[in-house]
C-alpha cells in the first residue's frame, strides 16, 4: 500500500534527499561503490528537480483573501467542477452576505445520470447556503466527441445574456488548459465574449491538464519524481498552470476546508472518497489576463504528452504509462489537445 502525501510538497522533497543519501552511503561500503554510484547520482539528480519545484511553488503561488461580498457567478461544464474550483469562494461569499449564481452547461451524455448529478450538485450547494433558483443546468455544449460551430455560436449567445442579466463582480470559469474539451470550450467562449467595458474581474480555475513543465507544472514535476520512491510513496498536489501566472490560492479557515470536503462527498456518482481526498485544496485560480487566446493551450510538438504518446508506439504501452504516467490527450480529443480554431469552425 503506497503512502499518499496530499498537498505536502516538501515531504516529498524530504524523502528523495533521504533516498539519496542512503545510496550515496552505500557506496563507501565495500564492494558497492560501482554498483550504488548510478543510483546515488539518479536521486541526487531527481532530488534538484523537485528543489527546483519547490522553488518555483514558492514563486508563483500567493495567497488571495476574499473579504468584501460580492455578484459572483460561476461558469461549470459538469456538476463536481465548479465545487472543486469555486467551492470555497461559494461557502466564503454566501456567508459575507454575497450572491452566488452557478451555471451548469454540459450536461452528462449517460441515460439517467443528468438527473442524479443535478440533485448531487443541490445536496453540494445547499452546505453553501445555495438554494434552487441559484443554480442553473443548461445543455449548450456539444457532446464530448463531436465538433458543433454552431452550437457553440448559440451558447456564445446564451452566456453573454447570462452575464447581462445577472450582472457579476467576479466571474469564476475553467481554464483553457486542455485537460477537457468541455472546459476548454467554456473557456474560449468566455474570452470571446469580454469587452473592454466590462468592469467585473474573470478568474481562470485550472482543474486538470496533460502539460507538463519544469517552470510551470512544480506539482506534476513533484508527482513524476514521488514515482521513483520505490513505489512506496504517491504525491498528489493540486492543479498547476500551464504559463507560469501567479496561482491564487484561496486563505479558507479549518471550518470551509471541511465544508468544501462535505460539498465533494455529495458528488457519489463522480467518486466521491476520491474527489474528497484529492480536490479537498484551498480554491486556486488565475486572474485572466487580456493577453490574445491561442487555439491551442500549450504546444502539442514539443510537449511532454507527444514525446509520451511517441514512447508509446515503440515501447509497451503499460511500461510508458507507469514510468512517465500522463493523460493521453485532451478528454473528447484523446491522442492530440483542443484545437479552438477547429471547434469554432475558424479556417
Amino acid at each position: 500500500m503506497k503512502l499518499r502525501i496530499d498537498f505536502q510538497p516538501s515531504i516529498v522533497v524530504a524523502l528523495l534527499a533521504a533516498a539519496a543519501l542512503l545510496f550515496w552511503l552505500a557506496t563507501c561500503l565495500p564492494g558497492l561503490f560501482w554498483i550504488a554510484l548510478p543510483f546515488g547520482l539518479f536521486y541526487t539528480l531527481l532530488l534538484a528537480f523537485a528543489l527546483f519545484a519547490l522553488v518555483r511553488i514558492r514563486a508563483i503561488e500567493r495567497w488571495m483573501v476574499w473579504d468584501t461580498p460580492g455578484r459572483l457567478l460561476i461558469f461549470a461544464p459538469h456538476e463536481d467542477d465548479c465545487v472543486i474550483s469555486a467551492g470555497g469562494l461559494g461557502l466564503r461569499n454566501s456567508g459575507l452576505g454575497g450572491v452566488t449564481r452557478v451555471i451548469y452547461l454540459a450536461r452528462d451524455e449517460t441515460p439517467a445520470l443528468p438527473e442524479r448529478r443535478e440533485a448531487e450538485a443541490r445536496a453540494a450547494w445547499s452546505i453553501a447556503g445555495l438554494g434552487v433558483a441559484d443554480l442553473r443546468f443548461l445543455d449548450l455544449m456539444p457532446p464530448l466527441e463531436s465538433r458543433d460551430p454552431a452550437k457553440l455560436r448559440a451558447a456564445a449567445t446564451a452566456l453573454r445574456g447570462i452575464i447581462d442579466e445577472f450582472q457579476p463582480t467576479v466571474i469564476i470559469m475553467p481554464a483553457f488548459e486542455g485537460g477537457h474539451v468541455h472546459h476548454d470550450m467554456i473557456a474560449a467562449l468566455i474570452d470571446l465574449l469580454i469587452v473592454p467595458a466590462d468592469r467585473f474581474a474573470v478568474f481562470e480555475a485550472p482543474e486538470y491538464s496533460p502539460y507538463v513543465s519544469l517552470l510551470n507544472t512544480p506539482h506534476r514535476i513533484l508527482a513524476l519524481c514521488a514515482r521513483w520512491l520505490f513505489g512506496l510513496v504517491a504525491y498528489n498536489g493540486p492543479p498547476d498552470g500551464i504559463d507560469g501566472r501567479p496561482i491564487l490560492k484561496l486563505r479558507m479557515m479549518p471550518a470551509e476546508l471541511a465544508d468544501k470536503k462535505r460539498m465533494l462527498g455529495a458528488f457519489v456518482s463522480q467518486n466521491a472518497p476520491s474527489l474528497m481526498a484529492t480536490r479537498s485544496y484551498p480554491d486556486r485560480l488565475i486572474a485572466r489576463t487580456g493577453r490574445k487566446r491561442r487555439s491551442r493551450p500549450f504546444d502539442f510538438d514539443r510537449s511532454y504528452l507527444r514525446f509520451v504518446l511517441a514512447l508509446r508506439r515503440w515501447l509497451p504501452a503499460r511500461l510508458v504509462d507507469r514510468l512517465l504516467p500522463v493523460q493521453l490527450g485532451t478528454i473528447g480529443r484523446m491522442g492530440t489537445i483542443t484545437d479552438w480554431d477547429s471547434e469554432w469552425g475558424r479556417t
